[in-house]
């Protein structure tokens, strides 16, 4: 018999989601996207298979609320409502990253 703490015993998670609730992301209204998520990943069928974790900042302040998804890893940004209902049902559950949600930094202006 396999001891419980093998690794190969745990139950397996295609995703893992970090969801920022750090101090920028959090007044933009990514306690109420937590909630959101959770709920779609529920809806969807999907929660035996998708870990949905409140994380501190991702470092990407300016571009938030903001998500990881792993493996990948692949960067969300500038989250709502509807970006939370199509990254659930196309990547969650489809396996298709939503590139129109991903993140890109604003271009750095050089100095002459």
């Amino acid at each position: 018999m396999e001891s419980s703490s093998d690794p190969t015993n745990l139950p397996s998670r295609s995703y893992r989601v970090h969801l920022c609730l750090g101090p920028n992301c959090g007044p933009r209204g990514a306690r109420a996207l937590l909630s959101q998520l959770e709920a779609a990943v529920a809806r969807a069928g999907l929660s035996g298979r998708v870990d949905v974790l409140a994380t501190t900042c991702r470092d990407r302040c300016d571009y938030g609320p903001s998500m990881n998804i792993y493996p990948g890893p692949f960067f969300y940004n500038n989250l709502t409502e509807e970006a939370i209902e199509e990254i659930v049902s196309e990547h969650l559950d489809q396996g298709r990253p939503v590139p129109r949600w991903f993140f890109r930094p604003k271009p750095i202006k050089l100095r002459h």
